[in-house]
């Protein structure tokens, strides 16, 4: 109804997350981000495990929350508005021996395109460097490059981030 919102939790690799956990329900799935010490963190984190999904590897971080978007909806196609500025996911990979142990040494690792344009700079290689060793110990990497141009300072970074050659990924 036009005028009237809905919370909800989404997001591709969540979404991926929580149809794997329908589909097998036998597995364990666990899920992987930064989100803030705020009552939408709480109650997003609440859903989660409600849903069966493993959230021992999530991060707590002070000062931020949980990102924002919205959907509209044209004829039959959708346009998202972002708020991601001061998301606590963009701090997932900052620190370099957290993320690791969070991570751990999953059977299957999945992540997006999304996940690199939240993340800048050392934190986007050092993802790529806990992607690169769970792959070296025997996980299956699967990669959706899911582009989202509005999230990117400019297309050309876009293709960077995603096409760059990651030999230790392939």
């Amino acid at each position: 109804m036009p005028g009237h919102y809905g919370l909800g939790y989404a997001g591709d690799t969540f979404n991926t997350a929580w149809y794997v956990r329908q589909l097998q329900p036998g597995w364990q799935v666990d899920y992987v981000t930064a989100v803030g010490r705020d009552a939408i963190s709480d109650q997003m984190l609440a859903f989660f495990r409600s849903e069966g999904i493993g959230t021992e590897g999530i991060q707590r971080v002070d000062g931020r929350t949980v990102g924002l978007y919205l959907i509209a909806l044209s004829g039959g196609e959708r346009r998202f508005a972002y708020w991601r500025g001061q998301s606590a996911a963009r701090q997932l990979a900052a620190d370099h021996n957290g993320l690791p142990a969070a991570v751990g040494r999953p059977d299957i690792l999945y992540f997006s395109g999304i996940t690199l344009a939240v993340l800048e700079g050392a934190g986007r290689q050092n993802l790529c460097r806990v992607i690169s060793e769970a792959r070296q110990s025997g996980s299956l990497v699967v990669f959706d490059p899911n582009l989202r141009p509005a999230l990117w300072p400019d297309r050309a970074t876009m293709c960077d981030a995603i096409m760059e050659p990651r030999p230790s990924l392939m």
